[in-house]
Formats: C-alpha cells, structure tokens, sequence
C-alpha cells in the first residue's frame, strides 16, 4: 500500500485489533494501536494526549459542561497528533476516534468491525481467560466507555453504520475473511 489511512473502530471482543495487524502486516504499512500511541508520545507531549491515547473514561457531568464550551479545544492536540502520526506514510489506525479524524480524506478508510455478543463473550474468555460473567461485563463495561469517549470528542454517537465506509460482523467472517474483504474493497479504492 503506497498511500492511505485505514481506520477500524471496533466493538471490544469483535476481533478488531487482531484485524487490524493482519492487515497491518498483509498492506506492509504501520500498526497504530493504543499501546503504540502511548509509546510514542510518552517520548514527546504525553501529558496533553494522555486521556486520548489511553482512551479514559469520559464523566457524565463533564461531557455536559464540554458540551457548553463553544471552543471545543479538547480535541485539537489529540487530534493534530494523529493527523501528523498517520501522514508520515500509510498505516492502520485502530480506534481513537480515527473516522472523525479523517472523515472527508479521500485516501481514508473508515472501517467498523461488529459482532455477535455469544461470541465476542467466547472470544475474550478464550484470549484473556475470564469467565463468561466477568467477559460480558468487561465488553459491557468497554463498549459504554467506548461510547462515552467517542461522543465525547466526535459529537457523534459511536457504532453508526452511517459514520464509516465498511461495517464487518466478525462474528460471521472470522479474522481473516474480514481482512480479506478489506483487502478486496481497498482494490475497488483503488488504495493497493
């Protein structure tokens, strides 16, 4: 891949993020993910994407109070961060509020991977070993955060078919057929 930002927004336990690297590494171009974006900045201006990149939970009364604030400054390091991350080539950019930030970039793909909740819960018990209570209170308890974080900073409500190019339920394709039809739509791009 020679040009291009894909990003992927992903329900917790969907697969996303191991979607993500497959395609990472298939395209040949760089894997940001949250661990990624912490490393790097720590290196630079941490302190002022900290809440961003570690993707903290957003306070009700404080989304209200920011609501009210015709500025809107909270966003703009964030988000200048990741504008100047992801032009240094192409890449694949897990969350974040990746689609907001590149919405309207022709060389952008705004990507959401879904899926069924027995299976994301069958997935986070297999991969991080929790019981299946303590696994769908953790995609319960990320996917609200998830939510949160994302209205917080987009205005938007997160998960909207209508916010992204491609919606993949992996809970049907699997990993590698959802890397396939990324694969097969960044083609019709024209991107690889």
């Amino acid at each position: 891949m020679e040009k291009g930002i894909i990003t992927i927004g992903r329900q917790y336990g969907s697969q996303g993020k191991a979607i993500g690297k497959k395609l990472a590494e298939k395209l040949g171009c760089t894997f940001y993910d949250k661990e990624e974006l912490i490393k790097i900045a720590r290196g630079r201006d941490y302190e002022e994407v900290r809440a961003f990149y570690e993707e903290q939970p957003v306070d009700s009364l404080l989304y209200a109070i920011a609501m009210n604030n015709a500025e809107r400054e909270m966003e703009k390091i964030p988000f200048a961060r990741i504008r100047e991350l992801c032009g240094v080539g192409p890449c694949v950019l897990i969350g974040r509020c990746g689609s907001e930030i590149f919405r309207g970039d022709r060389n952008a793909v705004s990507i959401f991977i879904h899926g069924d909740m027995e299976k994301r819960i069958q997935y986070v018990m297999e991969t991080e070993g929790l019981s299946r209570n303590s696994a769908r209170k953790k995609i319960s308890r990320t996917d609200e955060a998830r939510t949160s974080f994302h209205r917080y900073y987009t205005h938007r409500e997160w998960g909207r078919a209508e916010d992204y190019e491609l919606c993949l339920d992996s809970s049907i394709l699997g990993a590698d057929r959802c890397v396939e039809a990324i694969l097969g739509y960044l083609k019709i791009r024209e991107l690889i």
